[in-house]
């Protein structure tokens, strides 16, 4: 198989990716005549079939044909069963090693990060069956960490861990006082665009704290298109005594200010998509104004610069929107939840080998204006270049070898098609499909 490009692939691997595949008993190493005897042989099998989109049947005869293990589709379907801790014990590797690489730009002495969430879709599916959650650097655009979770994994700011110096910076899906409470703890600050329904805030002079603030009141009250904040209180419940609850009081501010009256409409089209038949004059009304919540002190973070801070968070949702464009993110294969969240942790873990491939230190001749900051402000290209350069490196025949192949290779996938095993195939519509379709005609794998 070819080997060269392969190599400096898994050069970017964590250096003890086989200890791992050990670890996580995804080897056979008690048997001395195991066809998947490495992690490096593993990897590939699964980087060719997520990374390349390839159906099993065409990865493993692709394999076989390049001189790799012959495996059956179904035996490369059970790997992927029981792949997606091994895969995500990568990605941690591959996240925890990021945040001593670059120093970051600093705003008032925070590391600036954005969370964001995205759902992805199986085929046929009506609704979310993967959720993919990503934290992103904004000094660098470096994934920090990433986690895959099924349809139940929900926007929270509890799903990481958070470093003091930090400002994390997210959408209105993170805006409640359990996260606002989590992110403090952990000595960072937060900034989130302000959910009323979930979030409610509180006068800091009163005592009481009985009564939220009517938030849309005091945007009335805004003039003109600038910042204006004024200080909150946000509880959280931390507990009970006996059979009353004990409250945490966090200080924070709000920020808001008055779009103009274009954007404002745009927000009011938006606005009328997402509630559709159920939009009320209160959420038109809300939808022209931008209303923020932050714990950074004023005197750190001005309200003009938690505006201009909630802008850069458009830059973690590029940096999904590139995966599930260039990388494919948003094309699962499979039916089964297993399988899915294998098929979701393989393509993270593709990313951040593409991430840090396309942010690697290039030594700079002395003299030379050359910054990697330029590998920073080009996320799209650098992407679009690399990533079939990954695939082709993943892949074990090269063109000329493919087509002297090629008739062999027809025939022996015409022989896969013909001898599937029906107890097979139908194990990946057990979810999607009800029993008495079953016995219908089903795609292959």
């Amino acid at each position: 198989m070819h080997s060269l490009d392969w190599g400096a692939l898994l050069s970017y691997m964590p250096p003890d990716y086989e200890a791992l595949a050990v670890a996580h008993k995804q080897l056979n190493t008690q048997w001395s005549n195991a066809k998947i005897a490495s992690a490096a042989v593993l990897l590939r099998f699964i980087f060719l079939h997520v990374g390349g989109n390839l159906p099993l049947r065409q990865t493993v005869e692709v394999m076989a044909k390049a001189g790799g293990p012959r495996l059956c589709a179904a035996r490369l379907h059970h790997r992927m069963r029981h792949a997606q801790p091994y895969l995500a014990a990568l990605v941690e590797r591959m996240t925890s090693r990021i945040q001593d690489e670059a120093k970051p730009e600093l705003w008032g002495g925070y590391e600036m990060v954005c969370v964001d969430g995205s759902s992805i879709s199986g085929p046929g599916s009506d609704g979310t069956d993967v959720r993919l959650h990503v934290v992103l650097r904004l000094s660098d655009l470096r994934v920090l960490n990433t986690e895959v979770t099924d349809v139940t994994g929900g926007e929270t700011a509890r799903r990481f861990f958070w470093s003091e110096g930090q400002l994390v910076i997210a959408d209105r899906g993170y805006a409640n006082p359990p996260g606002v409470a989590w992110v403090k703890s952990k000595g960072a600050d937060i900034l989130v665009r302000l959910n009323r329904s979930s979030l409610p805030v509180f006068d800091e002079q009163d005592q009481k704290r009985d009564k939220p603030i009517d938030v849309l009141a005091w945007c009335r009250e805004l003039t003109g298109h600038r910042a204006t904040q004024r200080v909150v209180t946000v509880l959280h419940r931390d507990g009970t005594v006996g059979s009353k609850s004990i409250s945490k009081a966090i200080s924070g501010r709000l920020v808001g200010f008055r779009l103009p009256a274009k954007e404002a409409e745009e927000a009011r089209d938006r606005a009328r998509k997402e509630h559709g038949a159920d939009i009320t004059e209160e959420h038109l009304e809300a939808a022209a104004y931008v209303i923020l919540f932050t714990t950074a002190p004023a005197e750190r973070l001005s309200a003009a610069r938690c505006v201009e801070a909630y802008r850069l968070r458009w830059q973690v949702e590029l940096q999904l929107k590139r995966w599930k464009s260039i990388c494919h993110f948003d094309k699962l294969p499979n039916y089964r939840d297993d399988t899915m969240l294998s098929w979701v942790t393989a393509k993270v873990l593709l990313g951040l080998l593409l991430d840090r491939i396309g942010s690697a230190q290039v030594a700079v001749p002395p003299g030379t204006n050359r910054s990697s900051r330029a590998l920073a402000r080009t996320p799209w290209k650098m992407t679009s270049i690399l990533w079939p350069m990954m695939m082709g490196a993943i892949m074990p025949l090269r063109l000329r070898e493919t087509i002297e192949i090629l008739p062999s290779l027809a025939e022996d996938l015409e022989a896969m098609t013909d001898q599937i095993d029906d107890h097979q195939i139908t194990s990946f519509f057990d979810r999607s499909y009800p029993t008495a379709q079953r016995g219908a005609e089903a795609p292959g794998i």
